[in-house]
């Protein structure tokens, strides 16, 4: 449970604010004092990954391991903790992350684009950019055809727009849910910090959700095999139904993980922390994905239209 030891001589950098430790180390951080040998259970950070945020050593993994599988005791070492250089790391990684995992979801949905027509008479688009990926004629060989269409310049429009509205998001829910935690303790607590860190260390349960973007992101071969007649190919519905599994339980589980977390804030305030956890947060989450997507679906046609890549 060590941040680091004074004498250590990987130590680079300060794991509660980031700055940078001469060699050899000293005792405590010239910056925000931090004390690098002190095993003390207090506000400060002394997580493994803070621990490995010191020494600029990977932990990524291990951290996460240790939010997944953490018991009681620790959970309540962590809700002591206060956010720091090291904690704002490690979300920072996950909120990009989920980031591009919300641009790929936006890229399988918008930029695709299927037309049915007749031969004679070919259905093309007006705007720039468009691909026509695939083909198939009408059952029996008539004259009716089948074209699916792709504009790459769409979906990069929608990866960037799309992953930037996400980490906006992100950073207000998180500001939203500090603020209703801050709120939710008895006035003798708000000034303590409690549960900063580990709100960011709770990122680790958004694990399952990149899975399933992986999964998602397969999802326009479905489209191509869809149109070609292609029999091995899952349909769009099933990715769809394959990532909702692993995102159901990513989401399920962290908040059953804030919720276990609130169940550790001090007697007199814990009801009114376990109730913001079990009511408020989901309501707040629902509130910012509603804003993301609704916000999208108006702002994608203005920014097709303004950049001539209409259909």
């Amino acid at each position: 449970m060590r941040a680091a030891h004074a004498l250590d001589p990987h130590l680079q950098r300060c794991p509660a604010c980031g700055q940078p430790v001469e060699q050899p180390p000293p005792p405590h951080c010239s910056l925000c004092g931090f004390q690098f040998a002190d095993d003390r259970v207090t506000h400060v950070d002394v997580t493994p990954y803070a621990q490995a945020y010191a020494c600029r050593s990977p932990g990524w993994r291990s951290m996460s391991e240790w939010v997944w599988f953490a018991g009681v005791g620790r959970l309540n070492h962590l809700a002591l903790m206060r956010a720091s250089a090291a904690s704002r790391r490690f979300a920072l990684v996950y909120w990009l992350l989920l980031s591009a995992a919300s641009g790929l979801f936006q890229t399988t949905r918008v930029g695709w684009r299927w037309v049915t027509g007749v031969s004679a008479t070919p259905i093309k688009p007006t705007g720039e950019g468009w691909f026509a990926v695939a083909r198939t004629r009408g059952a029996g060989g008539g004259d009716r055809l089948t074209d699916l269409w792709w504009n790459p310049a769409q979906s990069l429009i929608v990866m960037v727009t799309a992953g930037v509205g996400a980490m906006a998001g992100l950073a207000l829910l998180l500001a939203m849910v500090r603020w209703g935690v801050r709120k939710a303790h008895a006035s003798p607590y708000r000034g303590e910090q409690r549960m900063t860190a580990a709100l960011h260390y709770s990122t680790a349960w958004s694990a399952p959700i990149l899975f399933a973007a992986l999964i998602i992101g397969f999802k326009p071969l479905a489209y191509v095999g869809g149109t070609l007649g292609w029999s091995w190919i899952p349909t769009a519905r099933a990715f769809d139904y394959a990532a909702a599994v692993p995102a159901g339980v990513g989401l399920a589980m962290w908040w059953f993980g804030l919720v276990r977390l609130g169940a550790t804030s001090p007697a007199k305030t814990r009801s009114r922390v376990v109730c913001f956890f079990v009511l408020i947060a989901p309501l707040m989450l629902g509130g910012v994905a509603a804003g993301w997507w609704f916000g999208l679906a108006h702002l994608f046609p203005l920014l097709f239209t303004a950049f001539d890549l209409t259909f």
